[in-house]
């Protein structure tokens, strides 16, 4: 079983796997690109955000600053808003639904770290 289906199945991983890492690398880039926008650049703005989440319904909206590990796991409904330093660690699907704003300095997570020292 290669890490990246580890990951997908739930169980423990190894983070520093290429393919893993290479996953996370790309959200991180489109996460930067997003976050360099003009704010007032709608359009862009919603391109983006398209481009790193896995399902966008109309009139999304993110600020800045806007971390994720994924992206494609992310699944948000219509008028999405996420305010200023909003981080989403999706892991694992992270599903948000219609007219759905979260407030500025949110954390949403879905990683888990092993809590035995037999781990």
């Amino acid at each position: 079983m290669t890490e990246l289906e580890k990951l997908k199945a739930g169980l423990e991983y190894n983070f520093y796997d290429k393919e893993v890492a290479g996953i996370k690398g790309n959200a991180l880039k489109k996460c930067q690109i997003l976050n360099s926008i003009d704010p007032m650049d709608n359009e862009k703005q919603l391109a983006a955000i398209k481009d790193l989440f896995g399902t966008v319904k109309n009139n999304a909206s993110v600020q800045p600053f806007f971390n994720c590990d994924n992206g494609k796991n992310i699944h948000v409904g219509e008028d999405f808003l996420a305010n200023y330093n909003v981080t989403i660690l999706d892991i694992a699907e992270v599903r948000i639904g219609d007219y759905c704003m979260i407030g500025p300095n949110t954390l949403i997570t879905t990683v888990g770290h092993p809590i035995s020292l037999k781990g």
